[in-house]
């Protein structure tokens, strides 16, 4: 564990949010690939609430009560969430793993609501965790879903690169349970970013288009469109409340504005979506070859 929280409290204080969100990952770094098994071994069920404690508490730390409180709970839940995975990659788990995963992981994600919504105020530097929060979610719900459907696991977590085109089909909605879960812990990601009423420098508004990404990517898998319309409409209701389109991550605006297209495409207002669609392709990266 002391790798993970020397990290952690070095972020911290450099507010580095990048590296804070990278560290909720459930998968371990390239440079060390071990470093999930460690973190996991280093503790057990009876000790990890006091041992996780011990490296939030730590006297460098400059969080809040409240802030090392929202942080131990996030990070026992996430010990237990890799608890899970690594049990599924040795195949303890045998037909149910990616079940398990995605509930132990959806504790993991609200918690790490709760700690923007809370009394511990999460600052926006922050942001890439929920980032990374929600963007597990929808993969392990995807592979529950699939766990469920095919009535059989596959003994091991196989991860997937989350590339825009992943995808717009996936059947029905009888046949997407978790996905639908899913959907509705991101929505409410979605509301926590469009309602905040910070000031501007430390509002969650500057994660919404990365939110709506998600959302819209989840809504696409499920082939519900209109759910996607709905996220536009408050969007577009919110307009006057939020930075210019320009000061935003250039990747979130273009991904946002790819699917602003199809959904304009589906509703056959071709103009409005070769508007966004062309908009989405002058601004993607030019090594970006899978998203063109």
């Amino acid at each position: 564990m002391d790798t993970i929280f020397r990290v952690f409290h070095h972020a911290q204080y450099t507010q580095d949010g990048t590296t804070l969100g990278a560290l909720l990952s459930p998968i371990p770094p390239t440079n060390d690939q071990s470093l999930l098994r460690r973190f996991y071994k280093d503790s057990n069920v009876f000790d990890v609430q006091s041992d996780i404690a011990k490296y939030i508490k730590s006297p460098q730390s400059t969080l809040s009560k409240d802030q090392k409180n929202a942080w131990i709970d996030i990070y026992v839940a996430y010990w237990k969430a890799i608890g899970e995975i690594l049990r599924a990659e040795s195949g303890n788990h045998r037909n149910d793993w990616a079940i398990k995963v995605y509930e132990a992981w959806k504790e993991v994600v609200s918690l790490v609501i709760r700690g923007y919504s809370g009394s511990s105020g999460f600052q926006s530097w922050t942001l890439p965790v929920l980032y990374t929060a929600g963007k597990y979610l929808r993969v392990f719900a995807i592979k529950a879903d699939e766990e469920q459907a095919a009535k059989v696991g596959s003994g091991a977590v196989k991860m997937e690169n989350d590339e825009i085109g992943d995808d717009m089909t996936s059947g029905g909605f009888e046949k997407n349970e978790r996905l639908e879960d899913a959907a509705r812990v991101i929505n409410r990601v979605f509301t926590l970013c469009i309602s905040d009423r910070a000031p501007m420098e430390e509002s969650r508004k500057w994660g919404l288009y990365h939110t709506t990404n998600l959302l819209f990517k989840t809504y696409f898998k499920l082939n519900s469109i209109s759910l996607s319309k709905n996220c536009l409409r408050a969007i577009q209701a919110s307009a006057t409340d939020l930075p210019p389109m320009s000061h935003f991550p250039k990747a979130h605006i273009v991904t946002f504005k790819y699917y602003v297209g199809v959904i304009y495409f589906l509703d056959e207002e071709y103009q409005r979506a070769e508007e966004n669609l062309t908009t989405a392709y002058r601004m993607c990266h030019k090594d970006a070859h899978t998203n063109k």
